[in-house]
């Protein structure tokens, strides 16, 4: 489908492909993995033709269609998300009319070549019409911004009305409604929530176009795709796996790469002496100078050069602090009529690793920046004594000064006594060299997200609130950033939507839904599991509901009926009621048994049963509340008939 040849692109004096060549097939779906500064976005500005190479040639047929979704993208800010995802039937509508002019012709075509090529193009304008659905346009936009995360109205406000993250997943929605014959995504999940992410791959998984994928989601990798390239010094290594079992693959490989190059020279070593030993002799002369031949033309087995470079991220010891990090009471925010907290109550012990996880939307980085006094609120937010706080926000990397230097950013957030580190520090993020010179407008995404980091380390911190800290890393930086976190001494707080990265890192998550913060004491993956079945039930329960038949007997007087559902809609509100008052029983012993296990000089063998009976607690709230979800929905429509 599209043929690379001999692809050549240099910056300055360094080349970043040097003569590659690869081929991309109907049903090829391709991870382009690499570090940080490779060139995997460049190499997808090449064949969206958005960049033109310095050599080589690109072959592709000429009715080839392509999606390109980059990382960052210019918006007509006047359009709402509902226009921008039309514009991708403006093919359709070209089609239907080009169908309706070859129908003409056909009409009076005389010749049975010209009636033969007529009756072709028809046949393939037709079938690219099918593809694109645009009979029922409507429910497909609608069903794709919502698999987005558009609800309601954010469907038709103006794009300048949204963040960054919103204007590319309305850009996302409009190329995945296009349909195209090519799909070149650079890192789609970013900004993207873990219901958007899992939709998201859903539809992946079965869209009917060739992928090539840049992510940093090694789950995401791994599920989309059954090829990887990786850009490496210049060049391409492309393997039919997908990414887990390309780092196997090439962990293999290098190893018999290394010993067939240790056996190579043990050869030329005996070889060489041989050489060494017959070219002195007359009669031996002509063997030897055949040996120097065959040494000569032997192709030498090389290692294949690997990047063992890697941010050397280790967390300073946390300094003392009390028992209690942080507590929430009592907290409400609201922006307009939009209920975003609601009586939120939170208490954070000395040591806790922590998640925020949600749908966007729900307030993650709103109580992030609540906790560091960025947004005003309703309640009572208390830091423990001696707690210092570093908080990374989501534009962390865009806040730093574009036209300071690297050291001088780093120098600038170092505290006195660790100014005299900061070029080691800053070496151990791969800032060395010339590298602390440059200025941060010219650093890539990832760049900037590791010098961020690293201003983060030259401070003295026992608190991290992290809100998505990985956007833009590597899956190497992520992997070093990860273990780093698993070791750090101190109490965190993350925000991230990243599951191979969230998961084994907490056993504590914090859920927002619906104005509420729900413990949840198990791991990502056990959360996203329980949400699937819940959703499975859910949606049984309503084709169960759905597919009851209707029964032919006789009806029952308007008054009897009237009645018998006057008695199940008390029925109803009386669990209702009765949950609420369980729920609200629950949260207070909750909330009395948080107090009680901070209290200094308790016994550590009480601490230890009020956390086991805090974990009880926090289960059994997450049920009764399910309970009354369910319960109110069911009260919600038995009064519906009643106000309209």
């Amino acid at each position: 489908m599209v043929t690379v040849q001999g692809l050549q692109l240099h910056f300055g004096d360094r080349a970043l492909f040097d003569d590659v060549s690869f081929f991309i097939g109907s049903d090829d779906r391709i991870g382009l993995v690499g570090r940080n500064g490779a060139g995997k976005s460049t190499l997808l500005k090449i064949l969206s033709g958005q960049l033109r190479p310095d050599a080589g040639s690109m072959g592709m047929p000429k009715e080839l269609t392509m999606g390109y979704l980059p990382q960052q993208m210019e918006h007509d800010l006047q359009a709402t998300p509902w226009q921008v995802a039309e514009t991708a039937f403006a093919e359709a509508r070209d089609l239907q009319e080009r169908i309706a002019s070859v129908e003409r012709e056909l009409e009076t075509a005389s010749e049975v070549d010209q009636q033969m090529e007529l009756a072709t193009m028809l046949a393939h304008a037709h079938e690219r019409l099918n593809m694109l659905g645009a009979a029922d346009h409507d429910p497909m936009i609608e069903r794709t911004l919502k698999g987005l995360g558009f609800v309601g109205e954010d469907m038709h406000r103006p794009m300048a009305e949204l963040s960054g993250g919103w204007r590319m997943r309305t850009e996302l929605a409009r190329l995945l409604l296009q349909r195209p014959d090519l799909l070149l995504l650079d890192e789609p999940t970013n900004h993207l929530d873990l219901p958007a992410i899992q939709w998201l791959e859903d539809l992946l998984k079965d869209y009917p176009a060739a992928l090539v994928l840049i992510s940093h989601d090694k789950a995401f990798l791994d599920r989309l795709t059954q090829r990887t390239i990786e850009v490496s010094n210049g060049r391409l290594i492309d393997r039919k796996v997908p990414w887990s079992q390309y780092v196997e693959l090439r962990q293999q490989e290098r190893a018999q790469q290394a010993q067939s190059a240790k056996e190579q020279q043990r050869y030329i070593e005996h070889t060489q002496e041989l050489i060494n030993k017959f070219r002195a002799k007359k009669n031996k002369a002509a063997f030897a100078q055949s040996l120097i031949t065959k040494l000569d033309k032997l192709d030498r087995i090389e290692v294949d050069d690997v990047d063992l470079r890697k941010m050397l991220v280790r967390f300073p010891p946390a300094p003392h602090a009390g028992r209690v990090i942080v507590e929430v009471r009592d907290v409400s925010k609201s922006y307009g009529p939009m209920r975003i907290f609601s009586h939120a109550e939170l208490t954070i012990a000395k040591g806790e690793h922590l998640a925020l996880v949600g749908a966007n939307g729900t307030g993650k980085s709103t109580l992030m920046r609540m906790l560091v006094n960025e947004e005003p609120h309703q309640g009572e937010i208390r830091l423990g004594h001696g707690v210092q706080l570093g908080y990374y926000a989501q534009d962390m990397p865009e806040r730093m000064d574009p036209k300071r230097t690297v050291l001088e950013t780093a120098e600038d957030a170092a505290s006195d006594e660790n100014r005299p580190r900061v070029r080691a520090m800053l070496g151990a993020f791969l800032f060395s060299g010339e590298d602390v010179d440059k200025k941060v407008k010219v650093l890539s995404g990832g760049e900037r997200a590791r010098l961020a980091l690293c201003c983060m380390l030259l401070k003295p911190l026992n608190f991290l609130l992290l809100d998505e800290p990985t956007h833009h890393l590597d899956i190497q930086s992520k992997d070093v950033l990860k273990e780093a976190l698993k070791n750090y001494d101190g109490t965190f707080l993350l925000v991230s939507h990243d599951r191979d990265f969230l998961h084994g890192l907490t056993g504590r998550l914090l859920e927002l839904e619906d104005g509420r913060i729900r413990d949840q004491h198990m791991d990502i993956l056990e959360l996203i599991e329980k949400r699937k079945a819940l959703q499975a039930a859910d949606m049984g329960a309503s084709s169960a509901r759905e597919a009851v038949p209707r029964s032919t007997d006789k009806p029952r007087s308007d008054y009897h009926e009237r009645k018998e559902v006057e008695k199940e809609r008390r029925r109803v509100q009386g669990r209702v009621q009765r949950l609420e008052k369980q729920l609200s029983a629950l949260e207070q012993e909750e909330r009395t048994l948080q107090g009680e296990v901070m209290k200094s000089g308790i016994a550590p063998e009480k601490v230890e049963q009020g956390y086991a009976r805090l974990g009880e607690l926090a289960q059994r709230i997450a049920e009764v509340m399910e309970e009354w979800e369910s319960a109110s929905l069911r009260l919600e429509e038995m009064d519906e008939p009643t106000r309209s």
